[in-house]
């Protein structure tokens, strides 16, 4: 009884952890994928993203922490902004693919647009 109570503890911790982790905004991600993963022809780019999940803009232990990519998109798309659109689709479609242009303009620390990198093939936030 008491290994049933315990498989059945470590099953729910896993599944909220895993609902927190995704819930870092799922219509970012949903149109950063159909931007730069639906259709790209860079089997290695994909299978990258695919592994990388929520570090494409994320590091470290908490949704909070960002790497320079997930930093130059948070100038661009907030969570405050997408909620008072989010009601029109539309609105808030446009929104978060503007985001996404405007992140893409901005260089890392080695001298490289986001976009170059993702033309590239390689991941935004991993310095490139």
């Amino acid at each position: 009884m008491k290994k049933v109570c315990v498989c059945l503890g470590l099953g729910l911790f896993t599944a909220v952890a895993t609902l927190s982790s995704a819930w870092a905004l799922p219509p970012f991600n949903k149109e950063w994928t159909a931007k730069y993963v639906e259709g790209n022809s860079n089997a290695k780019f994909v299978e990258a993203v695919s592994e990388a999940k929520c570090n494409v803009c994320h590091e470290g232990t908490s949704k909070k922490m960002k790497n320079e990519y997930g930093k130059a998109v948070g100038k661009y798309l907030t969570k405050a902004k997408y909620n008072e659109l989010k009601e029109d689709e539309a609105a808030a479609k446009k929104y978060i693919l503007e985001g996404l242009q405007k992140a893409e303009a901005e260089k890392n620390g080695n001298g490289k647009t986001f976009g170059e990198l993702i033309k590239e093939g390689k991941l935004p936030g991993a310095g490139g």
